[in-house]
């Protein structure tokens, strides 16, 4: 029997905050997290809104001595990671872990991590000082705290954790691909506790320039900040950036009730492929986005009609909303009308390296409350974008139990997910 992985630990930080609970909050009130770029001058970009986290004081959690090493998105990961591991009860009072001096129970224990832009607004910061005052003014961590591994590295440092770790750059899809290994790595019995997510701070001039030159960024923004992300509404014009981190505690199911843990959700399919079709856009047919969710499904044991909610990838751009349309009708056929299909990160943009870890965060909340999130700025459905969007307002569901997640990179790299409410075996 194959075991079953399951989620005991969730963190978030997101735009409007820190913790999942103020992001579940938030976007069932229906609040915008999405402002005016106000931390660098964006007059050479286009696209100047985001999803910000504008009041945070990461001395709050860390002291000057530690942040000087770090950019803001591995401090981002480690709230996130240390929210995880406290939910799961895998930290003592002094915030070490469990296995703590324990070697071989160390090696135990894995990280992966989805990121796409690593940590450009300390590298940015450094080369100015290289520019202006020269090579002596340069930070001794320049070379460790930029780069999208850091996060893993920080992550194993603060937490003692020597099993695998993991770090994958796949644009949209990486903190999906960053689950899906961690969900393979317990299964091969490789490790006993996976903590997996994904982190992105975006806000820097080169950083933006890097999403601008894309040409797959919104171009509403000078006009309406707060209503420029737009999945699948006839306004949509390209993707909304936005900051923040989700990580999470995975484990095989038998572990977690042996040493008592509470469990949030199964993490029960998945699946990945690659469109194949070019650099940027992806396959307009969407039939091999389909097959990546049929696929996912047939792992979790589960036909089209057994899933309760979607939730989309959603990037706005317009070309991706209707081939993310074309291929779920594909994959669930008569289902596709009946099923809602909802893309809260409208509320406040796309994480990037963390969209689908987010969308796991509101996904779990929303098995707990029963509840469907809403996709904000959506007043009317694009052409050819004809499913049920579950537009503006949240929506209660008798007996949601099982969710598709998708997420999606550029180029048609594909990621599915299924997520059960979680059942014990007779």
């Amino acid at each position: 029997m194959t075991a079953q992985i399951v989620v005991t630990g969730m963190g978030v930080v997101s735009p409007y905050g820190v913790g999942p609970d103020v992001l579940w909050d938030s976007v069932q009130a229906g609040k915008s997290g999405l402002t005016a770029l106000t931390s660098f001058e964006t007059a050479h970009i286009q696209c100047r809104a985001g999803g910000q986290l504008i009041d945070f004081d990461p001395e709050r959690y860390y002291s000057r001595r530690q942040l000087r090493k770090m950019d803001r998105f591995s401090v981002f990961a480690l709230i996130a990671v240390q929210q995880a591991l406290t939910q799961a009860g895998l930290l003592l009072e002094n915030n070490r872990p469990v296995w703590g001096q324990d070697e071989a129970r160390s090696h135990r224990v894995g990280i992966t991590v989805g990121n796409n832009l690593g940590g450009w607004e300390f590298a940015e910061r450094e080369l100015q000082n290289l520019w202006e005052h020269g090579p002596q003014a340069v930070s001794p961590y320049m070379a460790i705290a930029w780069f999208p591994a850091a996060v893993q590295g920080n992550i194993s440092i603060q937490y003692g954790i020597k099993g695998v770790g993991r770090t994958f750059l796949s644009d949209r899809a990486s903190g999906g691909h960053a689950l899906v290994h961690a969900l393979h790595c317990l299964l091969q019995h490789k490790v006993d506790i996976m903590i997996a997510g994904g982190t992105e701070a975006p806000f820097s001039p080169y950083a933006a320039l890097c999403y601008e030159t894309s040409g797959l960024m919104s171009r509403q923004a000078s006009q309406n900040p707060y209503t420029a992300y737009r999945p699948f509404d006839r306004q949509h014009d390209g993707l909304v950036p936005a900051e923040g981190a989700a990580f999470f505690v995975l484990e095989r199911a038998e572990d977690a009730h042996h040493r008592g843990a509470t469990i949030l959700g199964e993490l029960a399919g998945w699946a990945t492929t690659h469109d194949g079709y070019d650099f940027i856009q992806p396959a307009p047919d969407g039939r091999v986005y389909a097959e990546t969710m049929l696929a996912a499904l047939q792992r979790a044991g589960l036909q089209p009609g057994d899933i309760d909610c979607t939730f989309a990838a959603g990037s706005a751009v317009p070309a991706e909303d209707v081939s993310e349309t074309r291929a779920i009708h594909q994959a669930f056929g008569k289902h596709a009308h009946r099923i809602p299909v909802s893309t809260p990160k409208s509320a406040f943009g796309n994480l990037f390296g963390a969209a689908l870890p987010v969308d796991l965060a509101l996904a779990l909340l929303a098995l707990r409350h029963q509840t469907i999130p809403p996709t904000l700025h959506l007043d009317q459905a694009a052409p050819e974008c004809d499913l049920d969007y579950v537009p503006r307002v949240p929506r209660a569901a008798s007996n949601l139990s099982a969710c598709l997640l998708n997420a999606r990179g550029m180029g048609g790299t594909n990621v599915s997910l299924v997520l059960k409410r979680y059942e014990k075996p007779l």
